[in-house]
């Protein structure tokens, strides 16, 4: 994770430890999905994490599949990996009768935008993500 923070540009807001993802994937409430790919002589290696979590749909009125990391180690991309992830999460949408399988992707990050629309995702420039975090989130709670 701190690998994709970094190429995101992100690590100043990268906060997650061994313990808190411990709790966010296996504690009480678990808070989204992950798995892990590895080449297939070497397991104990991984060489791509992806977490999922599940969002909703007010007007399809079903639960949808919300991929909200996929990275694929730069050595090991271009092998099918990203392919395989993104089949396998589609399969276990339709598996879960999910409405949408979604994610959102920086605008500056060609090569997944390009990836993504070579396998059928749309690109929706009219969406907007709204954030609020930190000190602002504090002041609007109050």
């Amino acid at each position: 994770m701190l690998e994709m923070a970094r190429f995101e540009k992100l690590t100043d807001i990268f906060k997650a430890t061994e313990a808190s993802l411990k709790d966010s994937f296996f504690g009480e409430r678990p808070a989204a999905n992950c798995l892990v790919a590895h080449p297939v002589e070497d397991e104990a290696t991984p060489v791509a994490y992806i977490i999922w979590f599940h969002n909703y749909s007010s007007f399809l009125d079903k639960q949808g599949l919300y991929l909200e990391d996929v990275y694929v180690q730069p050595a090991h991309r271009g092998k099918g990996v990203g392919k395989m992830v993104l089949k396998h999460l589609a399969k276990l949408a339709l598996d879960l009768d999910c409405g949408r399988f979604e994610w959102t992707v920086l605008d500056w990050n060609q090569n997944a935008i390009d990836f993504y629309k070579h396998h059928g995702a749309d690109i929706l420039p009219e969406w907007r993500i709204v954030r609020v975090t930190g000190d602002a989130l504090q002041r609007l709670a109050q």
